[in-house]
């Protein structure tokens, strides 16, 4: 008789916490199909958002939550009527106060419990997507709670940035374009908010995210969209990859990272040099492809994307193959170049136990390889995109892709 209670005492649980267990270790789906809106800079930044609005069910549930109503009615209420107030005066009421986060980071998990299937729908996109990977081993409830406090903190990282011109990362090359403290751009910033009041608030988080949405298109800062959807960007390239004998190469791929120019010049005489040590390594077939990778970095306001012109380089003056060079157009420091290349190994099938090639001069390497470039990716992006990274060669290095390197972030718009 004891040995059956305690059979069914270990059945309840198992039972209880199965679910909760087979979400906490969902893993992500590198075939996941993601959701699109109107707006790539909304996807990239805030992609909770976009599965928000673009599953009906989780949409219509939000829609109709008295809590979420609330907030929305108050924020729709706060658009101005008149130009007569300082811009953050105008624009400080659309921020996410530390209570609304708590208060929707308690209603989600609620949701859950009240909208079993249509929220674990919502929870499993979430996971499938990688972009919450940070979370990936929390449950359910936490994993809402936490992806919307970062999506919150996103919003009101953009619109305390760029009205105030402060609290950048890196001030020199994500700054606002305008002058914020100027009558002109406190009446287009005032504009875009009465624009926005015309549309269809359907959620509550909308007036907030239109502001901060408004703000980046304002200043001419919609880099993380500019070669949306990737998939076409380097179509050739992904299309060659299919064909791929892996187990045929040292590495999986031959990352070059970015020099940007500082000047008017397209590419640097750094971007070239790199270029040319990594067309050599191609040549002697250490790697299937070569990932270029560098936004519109240097100077600021820049036109030239580092690696859209470094594979310009490559194909035009080195003859390398076009469907061999894979553009990263977007990192914009060390830390992303190597994040933004495990995202592209991830999503086109490289086998992520494979290293990958890094290549750059000697001196970028041995920061790349020392105890300062790890430093600087936690407190960055609060985890290490790579592993066993080590110096192979004067000029390039070896690493192993990891995983947590799927996470988005939104405190980084021009690139999360």
């Amino acid at each position: 008789m004891a040995s059956i209670k305690k059979y069914l005492v270990v059945l309840f649980f198992l039972i209880a916490f199965l679910p909760a267990a087979k979400s906490q270790y969902a893993y992500p789906d590198p075939g996941y199909h993601f959701l699109t809106g109107k707006d790539y800079i909304q996807d990239r930044n805030f992609y909770l958002f976009t599965l928000f609005e673009k599953m009906p069910a989780i949409a219509r549930i939000m829609a109709g939550d008295t809590t979420m109503q609330r907030i929305g009615k108050t924020y729709v209420q706060r658009v101005p009527h008149s130009v007569s107030l300082n811009i953050t005066a105008i624009t400080d009421p659309f921020l996410f106060t530390g209570e609304v986060i708590s208060r929707i980071g308690n209603t989600l998990p609620d949701l859950l419990t009240r909208y079993p299937a249509e929220m674990e729908g919502l929870v499993k996109a979430m996971r499938s997507s990688g972009l919450f990977q940070l979370y990936a081993a929390m449950p359910d409830t936490a994993l809402l709670a936490r992806a919307w406090k970062d999506a919150a903190q996103g919003v009101n990282y953009i619109i305390n940035a760029y009205t105030t011109n402060k609290g950048f990362r890196y001030a020199a090359i994500d700054s606002a374009v305008y002058d914020v403290s100027s009558p002109a751009y406190k009446i287009k910033v005032t504009q875009a908010l009465k624009d926005d009041g015309n549309s269809n608030r359907r959620l509550f988080f909308r007036p907030s995210l239109d502001l901060a949405l408004a703000l980046l298109r304002l200043n001419k800062r919609d880099e993380c969209a500019r070669y949306e959807p990737l998939s076409d960007t380097n179509s050739e390239a992904y299309t060659q990859l299919k064909k791929t004998d892996w187990d045929k190469y040292t590495f999986s791929a031959l990352l070059i990272l970015g020099a940007g120019p500082g000047n008017t010049d397209a590419i640097s005489d750094a971007g070239k040099n790199r270029c040319r040590i990594g067309a050599d390594l191609f040549r002697k077939g250490l790697a299937p492809c070569i990932i270029v990778s560098g936004g519109h970095v240097h100077p600021i306001g820049t036109p030239f994307s580092e690696a859209v012109e470094m594979k310009k380089y490559l194909v035009n003056e080195l003859k390398i193959p076009a469907a061999a060079v894979i553009l990263e157009p977007y990192a914009r420091h060390t830390t992303t170049n190597i994040r933004n290349a495990v995202r592209i190994a991830w999503r086109n099938g490289f086998p992520m136990n494979k290293k990958m090639c890094c290549v750059s001069d000697p001196f970028h390497l041995s920061y790349v390889s020392g105890s300062i470039f790890n430093l600087r990716c936690m407190q960055e992006l609060s985890y290490l995109p790579a592993t066993e990274i080590k110096q192979a060669d004067l000029y390039f290095l070896s690493f192993i892709p990891d995983l947590k390197s799927l996470q988005a972030d939104a405190r980084d718009p021009l690139d999360p």
